[in-house]
């Protein structure tokens, strides 16, 4: 018998064959069976190419949207990035003291979380340096706030 079970791009194949004299075919004269293991394992082979052809072609459309993965920010200019790093450098001198003045977010990268978790480095005046700082923003529907996870210069 022979099941197969699709969890998102892994297919989990079980097969068990009888032995010959339980079997319903009678073995062939070189000794292997029409069913069973054989027939299994030529399934599982054609499964996981198809799956493969397919899980490949619909990753090249897309490839930068896989869940968990990060993305990087191509706009980096957008209003809404460049608020997210200004809230970064204001929630970071509340912990700290510190009294760093934003400029900009010169570069980022997102991943899909539970909400999203974003990376930004910042460019900050007065003293002009820059940071890299680490950002979990919740979904609209969490009762979590954003975070401020990680805020430390950049070397160089």
């Amino acid at each position: 018998m022979v099941a197969a079970v699709p969890r998102r791009n892994l297919i989990v194949v079980r097969a068990t064959a009888k032995p010959a004299e339980h079997h319903e075919l009678a073995a062939k004269p070189d000794g292997a069976y029409a069913g069973g293991r054989r027939q299994a394992l030529m399934l599982l082979a054609a499964g996981a190419a198809s799956t493969a052809v397919v899980s490949r072609s619909a990753r090249a459309d897309e490839p930068t949207k896989m869940l968990g993965g990060w993305v990087e920010i191509k706009d980096v200019m957008n209003p809404s990035v460049q608020d997210m790093g200004r809230w970064a450098v204001a929630e970071h001198n509340a912990k700290t003291g510190e009294k760093l003045q934003f400029r900009k977010v010169v570069r980022g990268q997102q991943q899909v979380v539970a909400g999203m978790n974003y990376m930004l480095d910042i460019e900050t005046k007065e003293p002009s340096r820059f940071y890299e700082a680490f950002v979990f923003d919740p979904l609209p529907s969490s009762p979590e706030k954003r975070q401020l996870k990680d805020f430390k210069p950049l070397l160089g």
